[in-house]
């Protein structure tokens, strides 16, 4: 071009006519031999004509992968814009707005830049010169095809996604009365999937502009008809199944699974359109390739599930609701702002407390007749033993993912304390290796807020505290239990077994650290020198003690250094006793201390056993758990719960209820 130019103007210096200038490049352009002689220049060698084609085509598309990448980039800046924005504002605070304006001025010269290098690469390699119309219309074709279908198919998946958001959102609003922060944690959660929909979606678009340029108008504007179609259809879908659904949401415990199908039916259409209507506006229509097909459904299922496991499903509500109080003599509950003490003040003569342990409740779809019948059954222990107070020893959630399909622990924390808010009865906590998975929606310490968040001030009957000891574990707790007159009839410690050894292997269980132990140590002291003598105590915790398999070995030998109580140890699936192999210092300064007479054990779901050992009666907890271990759901002999009756002098009885046995 720059040798033609100079020419030109060397014939205008000559005084050659314009128009004779411009006729005799078109007698020499007939050859590329021709042109170059005639200009005076160096005619390029090439083997064949194939060859300049090849050159061509590999010119364009070192050109065409670099606007692909510029697209990826420009789509990912687009959306994560878009995420970062929504973000900000639902995560309003003052740190956000003092670095709001970095960020933006950050994303928007990244902006500039990539969308000044596109510029670059269409000027310098003149992509869209009508030389490429003819030498690279085969690629040109082949692409547009590709991201026609796959920006099609990407709209139909933004627009589910849209749906579910749309669908938690208005749900938690209208059903159960979520705060605007619940609200925008739900908005917040589907934020990774919004911003992978709408990068997809970008991308997909600005390459498909890239190839339709060598097109006629009339293809995109038929397409864009199309799209406008696909939009409306899915729209209006959508906005009709969005409103009957939330019609129907307090009229049936299934409103999720409803949801999942009017997606499910989406989706088949979807693959039906592409089957049938697609071909109008594209040269090859299906092309089944299987290993896609089962790489994106793999993908797209893994996701899906992902997703639906973390979602906060409230199926079991519509029974809670149902829950009425049971009848009990009400005691006095005193709160000690200063150390976090709860105190129950008493003057009946029996004093009883029910151990419920290895609840489970697993908060999904397909745990919902599991989860009834653990409440079912709960209520059911509650009604006939009538206790004035429920501690629950640990693994009330089981958000593992397997068994329950699900990792949820928030949603079945908070049910929980609302079935317990309608019996009326008070009760307490301690964790348990499976409330706080390293897997679950909440962490440790976002369980503790949830729970602290339930406690007495909001609810009047769950006795967490506010104030907890600055020793190992995620809650270690004192509640008193007193006479009309202050006597103290039992100090019940409620302590953290912990979950797992952070540098261990698979279900390598953590211990009683050795600051717990000297925290209970410190309160019986305390309460000991208070009240003028050993104050009578028992401890509460999930995982049991390495001496309750020290005890049982002996029983098993014969020993008369054991006394044997009752129950089995039916425990098969991994070990009879599944104790940490960790030796923790409570039980020997519990001997030593000789205040507390009892420990209270949950953990093995099939074992029961209460043994007597160095003057401390260790007791099993019947465990409710529907869901957790295979065929559970089936056994009977093992369920139930433990009722310890204390009188005033601190004299305690304790009686296993079986559910089985109960009419």
């Amino acid at each position: 071009m720059t040798s033609a130019a100079q020419k030109y103007e060397e014939d205008q210096e000559q005084g050659i006519h314009p128009a004779e200038s411009a006729g005799n490049f078109l007698i020499h352009s007939n050859s590329v031999e021709n042109i170059s002689s005639y200009l005076g220049i160096e005619t390029p060698q090439y083997e064949s004509e194939k060859e300049i084609e090849i050159l061509d085509k590999s010119m364009f598309q070192k050109a065409e992968k670099k606007l692909r990448r510029n697209n990826c980039l420009l789509s990912l800046i687009i959306a994560f814009c878009l995420n970062s924005f929504v973000a900000f504002f639902l995560n309003l605070s003052f740190m956000s707005l003092c670095f709001a304006p970095a960020g933006w001025l950050f994303f928007g010269t990244l902006l500039y830049l990539t969308l000044k290098s596109r510029k670059n690469i269409v000027r310098h390699s003149d992509f869209f010169a009508s030389a490429y119309d003819y030498t690279c219309r085969e690629i040109a074709e082949k692409k547009y095809e590709l991201y026609t279908k796959k920006l099609t198919n990407t709209l139909f998946c933004f627009f589910s996604i849209i749906f579910v958001l749309f669908f938690s959102v208005l749900l938690a609003f209208t059903s159960f009365r979520y705060s605007l922060t619940e609200v925008a944690n739900t908005v917040n959660f589907y934020l990774s999937f919004i911003f992978l929909a709408v990068f997809l979606t970008l991308k997909n678009y600005f390459c498909r502009k890239i190839y339709s340029n060598f097109f006629c108008r009339r293809v995109s504007t038929e397409y864009l008809c199309e799209m406008r179609r696909i939009g409306l259809f899915s729209a209006g879908y959508y906005l009709f199944f969005l409103g009957l659904l939330i019609f129907l949401r307090n009229k049936t415990d299934h409103i999720f699974s409803m949801a999942i199908a009017v997606a499910a039916v989406y989706f088949i259409l979807a693959v039906f359109y592409n089957c049938t209507r697609r071909r109008s506006f594209m040269s090859k229509n299906i092309v089944f390739n299987l290993r896609k097909v089962i790489c994106y459904t793999l993908i797209i299922g893994c996701l899906l599930a992902y997703n639906f496991m973390k979602l906060d499903l409230y199926l079991i509500q519509p029974y809670i609701n149902k829950i009425s109080a049971v009848g009990h003599v009400s005691n006095d509950i005193l709160y000690d702002e200063d150390n976090g003490v709860y105190t129950i003040v008493s003057e009946k003569d029996d004093f009883r407390i029910l151990q419920l342990t290895d609840i489970h409740l697993g908060g999904s779809v397909l745990s919902i007749r599991e989860d009834t019948k653990a409440l079912k059954a709960c209520y059911r222990l509650i009604q006939e033993t009538t206790p004035d107070f429920v501690v629950v020893t640990g693994d009330l959630v089981f958000p593992m993912g397997i068994m329950s399909f699900s990792f949820n622990n928030n949603a079945p924390v908070m049910q929980f304390a609302n079935f317990m808010r309608n019996t009326g009865i008070p009760w307490a906590f301690t964790y348990g290796n499976h409330d706080t998975e390293s897997l679950a929606t909440l962490s440790r310490i976002e369980v503790d807020e949830l729970l602290r968040s339930l406690s007495y001030k909001t609810s009047k009957n769950l006795l967490y505290p506010y104030i907890q000891p600055d020793v190992y574990g995620r809650s270690n707790q004192l509640i008193e239990i007193r006479n009309k007159d202050g006597g103290m009839r039992q100090a019940l410690f409620l302590i953290d077994s912990n979950d797992y050894i952070e540098s261990g292997g698979l279900n390598e269980y953590d211990y009683i650290h050795e600051d717990q132990v000297e925290w209970y140590q410190r309160n019986v002291q305390r309460l000991s020198r208070q009240e003028g003598y050993t104050v009578p105590s028992m401890i509460f915790t999930h995982i049991p003690l390495r001496e309750y398999k020290e005890a049982n070995d002996l029983y098993e030998s014969g020993s008369n250094d054991v006394t044997y109580h009752y129950g089995i140890l039916g425990e098969k699936m991994i070990d009879k006793i599944c104790c940490s192999k960790y030796d923790s210092k409570l039980f020997d300064t519990a001997v030593e201390l000789g205040s507390t007479k009892a420990i209270f054990f949950g953990h093995d779901h099939y074992n029961n056993q209460s043994l007597e050992y160095k003057e401390i009666r260790m007791t099993y907890g019947y465990s409710i758990d529907y869901l957790a271990m295979p065929g559970i759901k089936d056994d009977t002999e093992q369920r139930g719960a433990t009722l310890i009756t204390i009188k005033k002098d601190g004299v305690f009885d304790i009686t296993p209820y079986r559910l089985m046995d109960l009419k």
